[in-house]
């Protein structure tokens, strides 16, 4: 089965669906983005396991013997996921109770496993919790009803039609818990055409050092990337850099980054006035383009901290105290 991305999105907003009439979006958004990220690796990790155990039994090795090899990590090659058997979705939907368990498990030992790339991101969104499910038996059937609304979304490479259509549908999921809780996406979501047009002014090119110091779901910093891969550059070859204040953002906008292939963008998490990340040897770092959304409305946005900034960054005035 191909899913175009508009499929793939009425797919996914399904899973919020079955989650909708029990509890507010800001309460299980996270929940929902971890389970289409474990999914999606899990989708990604079978079709490579598949390849390896074809690979080696054209070697002439036994399937028994195919498989064992499959299941070394290191078959996998740097920079490629491994999934552990605890992760995977097919031994999610065999666990017969207890399935809230199961996946906060699945999810830390997937982060575990690949920790260079997933530290601190999909273990803080815990399934196991009957304050916000229900009791034991409510919440096993509402896992039980999600885990195998996500069996029947493919979402391996060889099952999508746009290479980056489950990076959109990401967006996708950002913005439309954004607007189901009032917020009209401006706490982490830049519309896609304001972001288009601040990237052609900016103009990145290949081997630049991009920073947002605002950057939410990490749209803009994609969309940097996006440029430079259009006018046949590598945009692997940039160096993306971030920070996010909110922590759940931050974690939403890590996953984002590795959906749309640059696992190794630098996002920290902090408040920029505050307490910026990007310093060395006590100054400010410096980059070749920045590019920003600031929460321009926000009321506790620093001022007495720009006030007293020691890095000089309000030369030109410090913005009113009530209005970042």
């Amino acid at each position: 089965m191909i899913l175009t991305r508009e499929q793939l999105n009425q797919k996914i907003w399904g899973a919020a669906d079955i989650l909708r009439g029990a509890l507010d979006s800001s309460d299980f958004k996270n929940h929902i983005l971890c389970l289409l990220f474990l999914k999606r690796l899990s989708d990604v990790f079978e079709e490579r396991h598949a390849a390896i155990v074809q690979e080696w039994m054209a070697e002439g090795k036994s399937e028994a013997e195919a498989l064992e090899i499959a299941n070394d990590p290191d078959e996998y090659g740097d920079g490629a996921y491994f999934l552990p058997e605890q992760s995977r979705w097919s031994h999610l939907l065999k666990v017969p109770e207890n399935r809230a368990e199961a996946i906060d498990i699945a999810l830390v030992k997937a982060e575990e496993e690949n920790a260079r790339y997933l530290e601190g991101v999909l273990g803080g969104a815990r399934f196991n919790d009957e304050r916000r499910f229900g009791d034991a038996s409510e919440m096993d059937a509402l896992m039980q009803r999600l885990l195998h609304h996500f069996s029947e979304i493919p979402l391996g490479n060889k099952s999508l039609l746009e290479p980056d259509v489950l990076g959109n549908a990401y967006e996708f999921l950002i913005e439309r818990f954004a607007e189901t809780s009032g917020k009209k996406g401006g706490e982490f979501y830049t519309p896609r055409s304001v972001v288009r047009l601040l990237v052609e002014i900016l103009d990145p090119q290949e081997g630049m050092r991009i920073h947002d110091p605002t950057c939410g779901s990490g749209g803009m910093l994609i969309e940097c990337g996006h440029h430079v891969e259009e006018r046949g550059g590598t945009p692997r070859n940039l160096t993306l850099t971030g920070q996010e204040k909110n922590y759940g953002t931050w974690a939403i906008c890590r996953l984002n980054m590795l959906l749309h292939g640059f696992p190794d963008a630098d996002i920290r998490a902090g408040d920029t006035i505050r307490s910026p990340k990007f310093i060395s040897s006590g100054a400010l770092d410096s980059f070749d383009r920045v590019i920003a959304n600031p929460p321009f409305s926000l009321k506790d946005w620093g001022h007495d901290s720009a006030e007293a900034d020691t890095y000089k960054r309000f030369s030109h005035g410090i913005p009113p105290k009530t209005k970042g």
